[in-house]
């Protein structure tokens, strides 16, 4: 009989497909998002701004 550690550790394993202690920051890749994220994120929020936030 596996202890239960090993059958948390299996269950989350076959849940999320792989390791999800490391968050993307601390993988290889640094975890950034590539140039199209940001310029998505910076052109949501002009467009979203509310009004009394001057430019």
């Amino acid at each position: 009989m596996t202890d239960p550690a090993e059958r948390m550790r299996r269950r989350i394993q076959e849940i999320f497909g792989d390791d999800p202690v490391t968050s993307a920051d601390e993988r290889a890749d640094g975890g950034a998002p590539d140039a199209g994220e940001d310029a998505d994120r910076d052109r949501w929020y002009t467009e979203n701004r509310p009004p009394h936030h001057g430019d």
